[in-house]
Formats: C-alpha cells, sequence, structure tokens
C-alpha cells in the first residue's frame, strides 16, 4: 500500500499499488499519473506538487521512470515562483514553436501559465495548433478564456485557423463556446466566415449560439451566404438558425446571397422557408426586397431563382425604385427581359414620376429603352418612343402639365421629349444620335440585341 499524507502529516490518500498499476498508471509515467490522480483532491495541478518518500526523502520525479513502492510520501504544495520578463517570453516562445519539453520544463518551476505580454501562452500554442503544448497548459490550469487585446480567446484562433483537435481540447475543458471579441465576433462566425464546416460542425455539437451576432447585427449564417459556404450555410440551417434575421442595415441572409450571386446557397435558403419578399429596413435602399439587389447587380440568374419563387416583381423600395427599374438604370438589359417576361410592371415610375424607360434613356442605356418600348412602354406625360421607319410622326404637342414635346431623330430611332426637367433625355438622345450617325441599320421593335 502507498499513503499519501499531507504536511501536518493527516492522510490524503490510501492506494493499492498493484491495482493502479493496471489502471490509473496503464501506459503513463507513474509518478504523473499519480499527480494527475491528486489533482482532483488537492485542487492544484501536478506542476505545483512535490511527492517524497518520508523514509528516505526521495523527491518523485514526473518524467521518472521508477515505479512507485509501497510506503509513505509526503505531498508539499507550492506557489507559483516569482517570474522575470524574460522568463514570461521564454514560455511564449515555447509554446508558439510547439517545444513541448520546454514548456514541461518551465512550467515545472513552476510558473503561472497565464503570465504574458499580451498574448497569452494557451492562446499561441493553440494559435500554431500545438495540440501536446495545448494539452500542458490545459492541465497546468491555464485561463482556456483569457483573451488577447482585441478579445480574442484560444477558441476563437484556434475556429479562425481550423484547427479541429486543439478546438477538441478546448470544448472538452469547457472553453466558453460563445465568448466573443471585442466587435462581437464569436468562434462561430469566424468558422462560418473562413469556411471551416467541421469547424462549424463542433461549435455547433457544442450548442453554440447559432444567431448571435456581431455589433453590426451579422450572424454567422449571413457571413456564411455572402461567402457562397454551402455546407457552412447547410449546418447552420440544419441547426435552425435563423434563416430570415436581420443585420443593423435591415439585410437578411438572402439579401446577401442575392447581391453576390450564389444559387445554390440560395435554393438552400428558399427551401428553409426564407422570405423571399422581406425587405431592407433602414439604410440607403430601404424597403429593397432581395429581388431588387439581384437585379440591381445584374445577377440574371439569381433573378430568374427569385421569380420561379413567386417574389413579388414589382415591389418597390421606399423612393418607389422597383426591380426592373433598377435593372434599367444599370444597364442589364438581360435582367430588364427578363423581369419583364415575368409580368414586371414596365409603367410603374418613381415616386417622383421617373419611369424605367425615362431612366434608361438618361444614362444611355438605349437597348434597354428600346426593349421596354417594343413591349408596349410610353414615357407617359413625359415623352413618346417610336419606332423610325413605322411611317409615324411625332409632332410638337403639349403635354398634362404644359411643358411642349419636339423630336429627336437618329439613323434608327425618333423620340419626342419633354423640355424642363426632362431635358436631360434630350441630351441623352442626342449624345445616342451623335454615336449612330454612321449606322444604317435598324433597331427592330422588340430587339434583343446587346449593347
Amino acid at each position: 500500500m502507498l499513503r499519501i499524507l499531507s504536511v501536518s502529516g493527516e492522510v490524503q490518500l490510501t492506494i493499492e499499488l498493484a491495482s493502479f498499476f493496471e489502471t490509473d498508471a496503464a501506459g503513463s509515467y507513474p509518478v504523473r499519473a499519480l499527480k494527475q490522480h491528486l489533482q482532483g483532491l488537492c485542487r492544484k495541478p501536478r506542476f505545483r506538487q512535490r511527492l517524497a518518500f518520508l523514509d528516505d526523502g526521495e523527491l518523485l520525479n514526473d518524467n521518472g521512470e521508477h515505479t512507485l513502492r509501497p510506503g509513505e510520501v509526503q505531498l508539499v504544495l507550492l506557489n507559483f515562483s516569482p517570474t522575470s520578463e524574460l522568463q514570461i517570453r521564454e514560455l511564449q516562445h515555447a509554446a508558439e514553436s510547439g517545444l513541448t519539453q520546454s514548456v514541461e520544463s518551465i512550467l515545472q518551476r513552476p510558473q503561472d501559465p497565464d503570465l504574458n505580454l499580451g498574448r497569452p501562452p494557451l492562446l499561441a500554442a493553440s494559435a500554431e495548433g500545438h495540440l501536446q503544448v495545448v494539452r500542458l497548459l490545459l492541465e497546468a490550469d491555464a485561463d482556456k478564456n483569457l483573451s488577447t487585446n482585441d478579445g480574442a480567446t484560444p477558441l476563437f484562433i484556434a475556429a479562425q485557423r481550423g484547427h479541429l483537435e486543439v478546438m477538441r481540447l478546448l470544448l472538452e475543458a469547457k472553453a466558453d463556446k460563445d465568448k466573443a471579441k471585442h466587435n462581437g465576433t464569436t468562434p462561430l462566425i469566424v468558422a462560418a466566415q473562413e469556411g471551416h464546416f467541421e469547424a462549424v460542425g463542433f461549435l455547433l455539437e457544442a450548442k453554440a449560439d447559432t444567431d448571435q451576432s456581431t455589433h453590426e447585427g451579422i450572424t454567422p449564417l449571413c457571413f456564411a451566404v455572402e461567402a457562397g459556404h454551402l455546407e457552412g450555410v447547410r449546418l447552420l440551417l440544419n441547426a435552425r438558425a435563423d434563416v430570415d434575421t436581420l443585420t443593423d442595415t435591415g439585410s437578411t441572409p438572402l439579401t446577401f446571397v442575392a447581391e453576390h450571386g450564389h444559387l445554390e446557397v440560395a435554393r438552400l435558403l428558399l427551401k428553409a422557408q426564407a422570405d423571399a419578399n422581406k425587405a431592407v429596413i433602414n439604410g440607403a435602399n430601404d424597403g429593397a426586397t432581395p429581388l431588387f439587389h439581384a437585379a440591381a447587380e445584374g445577377q440574371l440568374e439569381m433573378v430568374r431563382l427569385l421569380l420561379e419563387a413567386n417574389t413579388d416583381k414589382d415591389k418597390a423600395t421606399n423612393d418607389g425604385v422597383t426591380p426592373l427599374f433598377v435593372a434599367a438604370d444599370e444597364g442589364h438589359l438581360d435582367v430588364v427581359r427578363l423581369l419583364l417576361e415575368g409580368k414586371a410592371d414596365k409603367d410603374k415610375a418613381m415616386n417622383d414620376g421617373t419611369t424605367p424607360c425615362s431612366i434608361a434613356v438618361r444614362h444611355g442605356h438605349m437597348q434597354v429603352a428600346h426593349l421596354l418600348q417594343g413591349m408596349g412602354y410610353t414615357f407617359g406625360r413625359h415623352a413618346d418612343l417610336v419606332v423610325a421607319g413605322s411611317g409615324k410622326t411625332t409632332n410638337d404637342k403639349t403635354t398634362n402639365d404644359g411643358s411642349s414635346l419636339s423630336s429627336v431623330s437618329t439613323g434608327s430611332w425618333r423620340m419626342g421629349h419633354t423640355l424642363g426637367r426632362h431635358a436631360d433625355l434630350v441630351a441623352a438622345c442626342k449624345r445616342k444620335a451623335r454615336n449612330d450617325v454612321s449606322s444604317s441599320s435598324t433597331v427592330s421593335r422588340g430587339s434583343s440585341g446587346r449593347q
């Protein structure tokens, strides 16, 4: 039998050695295994324990090969030794360099594993993926949530770099899975952002908060969809992440994916019942839907997908800008065509009366303007667009607001326009006339040609 006594002589533990060697000490150094067993009793890691036989004063070495023998051993618990800046740097360097034996020797001084000059040793080892060093520092009771100046924890940095086994150790040691940096970025957010899908899985299995956001309201799902990380999106949706969560700017995950054109991600969101008509609720495009953003960015296939999902094709921003209007404004001819085929309202104007056709002409997108005219569009009270060669002429006349109309001719088409606040339409048409003066081709009604 082996008896463990305190400094006062009180028996702390009695061990039957044969059984101990077969269980606790199997495959390990016997003294180290004994100290690890004692940690549960004295609440101090093995690095702060000293064991010595009372009969001859033999000090037991953690890494010694000799076998424990029957008798009485005294347990002494040590405080951390005074530490210089040089020694602090030494531990940090050993940790980030993966020098396992050096770390073991330093901890045996014993030295506080959390002393640092801005980068805790556990975080340094976690950042580099040094599994054995991480294990040693956790055994030395290093603070698993101790962070850098910006709030990054060991788990955060391991998730950011995709060090899965380090993450496993930290999570088993009960590291805070949701502790965020000062900007609100959590380990799950950074894993989703970087596309480390297995890291995302680890954190979700540990019940990390799927909807905890940055200070801007951006969740892990938003980051995953923006980056187009399909598997990460799938994992988060399976974990019931909020598919319609709003950022501080009022955007949803579907808004992000519509802008960037990630079709498969969009299909996943729509399958998860994402609201295809949920609009931005503040910011420059207040009221803009995912279809609006897709149209603005010229994401043709995304527009097609959203139309197939029965998105409201005419839902406008608070200024009255529809998806068709913004596509015409940006000159996205194929998107305009697709929206018209989807029966988008070609006559729906902004709150100030500006129409899709007039904005297309104003910005020199003449094929778009002609396509809108070819679908039976007119400028309304502002102007009339007619095809040259149709046998029709446009005479000066007066609009409902009293402005006069005149004609501007080109080699291919003629446009009547209002003067006054719509004089910019005249200038755009004149520029078109100058550019096309040498051309003898005719733009047919409903042309599908590109600029």
